[in-house]
Order: structure tokens, then C-alpha cells, then sequence
């Protein structure tokens, strides 16, 4: 044989041995980012599923661990305040009549004696079925960007229950809330 024939022998089986080694390479990576994929869409609803339950359980910590407060408070002055933008909707005129009266009541610091955990607990438990927790009247929740996640707990003609999810460094929480 010649050198030129087995140069072009070799060239034909570099290629052949490229691809052999991507398809193993691409397999081994694949898999796991499909399975990182999977698990991170999986986790705000394992969130819920948890606020579900610590509801279910009148489990105060539980409740506590989930749901950021400032930050409910924070986008609801945001919505109260014209000169800034919420990502919070249209709201309800119970929602309204709540926040007017808070206000006649406690002043500029209403939200402070209003938006307590207790108050949380009171407007999920008010879209609960007995026994069964909030999670059958979800009619709506996924994502809005990789890490804000919106859900709404009832039908979307009867007044129904919105929240945000956001991922922070202590994973999924309740960031925002009204109805």
C-alpha cells in the first residue's frame, strides 16, 4: 500500500471515530441535563404540594418557610403606588375593600398589621376543599420565566386566587398574592 492510500484510509475513519465519540459524550450529558431539567419544572410544584400540606397540618413553620412576607408586602405597595410597575393584575373589589379599610384603620403602615401569615393561611384555606387542601382548586400554574412561577386557585370568572412563586437562594416562595 501507499502512503497516500492509507492517509486517505485514516482520514475516512477519523470522522467515522468523531462521531462515535459525540454520540457517547452527547449521551452522558443529555441524560443527566434532561433529568436537571425535569427535576428543576418538578420543584415549584413540589412547593405547592408542601404549602398544601403544612396548611392541611396547621404546621406554622412549614408556612412560614414558604411564603416571603416582605416581599408580598413590597409588591403590594408596588401595586398601591401608580409611579411603579407590579406584576400584580386587576384587583377584586373584596381585595380593594380590604386594603381601603386596613388603610382608614392603620394608616400608612396597613400592610404591615394586614399581609400576616395568618392572613395567607385565611385566603388559601378560603379556596380549600375540606380535607383536601387548596392544590384540587388550582386551575392554572407554571411558569413565568426560569424563576418566577405563577398560580391561580380557582376559576379565572370567579374571582380567583393569584400567586407568584420566585426562586431565591432559599429556594421556592411565595412572593406574591392577591385576588
Amino acid at each position: 500500500m501507499s502512503a497516500p492510500s492509507v492517509a486517505r484510509r485514516q482520514t475516512r475513519a477519523i470522522p467515522s471515530r468523531w462521531w462515535r465519540f459525540s454520540l457517547v459524550l452527547g449521551r452522558r450529558l443529555l441524560i443527566p441535563l434532561l433529568v436537571l431539567l425535569l427535576l428543576y419544572g418538578a420543584w415549584p410544584y413540589t412547593t405547592l404540594w408542601r404549602m398544601n400540606r403544612a396548611l392541611l397540618r396547621g404546621d406554622q413553620s412549614a408556612i412560614e418557610a414558604l411564603v416571603d412576607l416582605t416581599a408580598v408586602r413590597d409588591e403590594l405597595a408596588r401595586r398601591l403606588n401608580k409611579d411603579q410597575e407590579s406584576a400584580i393584575g386587576a384587583l377584586s373589589d373584596p381585595f380593594i375593600e380590604w386594603l381601603e379599610s386596613g388603610i382608614r384603620r392603620s394608616g400608612t403602615e396597613a400592610l404591615d398589621h394586614l399581609v400576616t401569615l395568618e392572613w395567607v393561611q385565611e385566603r388559601l384555606l378560603a379556596k380549600s376543599n375540606p380535607g383536601h387542601g387548596f392544590l384540587p382548586a388550582v386551575s392554572h400554574a407554571f411558569f413565568e420565566g426560569p424563576r418566577d412561577f405563577r398560580v391561580r386557585i380557582g376559576q379565572a370568572d370567579r374571582g380567583p386566587l393569584v400567586t407568584r412563586l420566585h426562586l431565591s437562594t432559599r429556594g421556592w416562595r411565595i412572593t406574591m398574592f392577591y385576588y
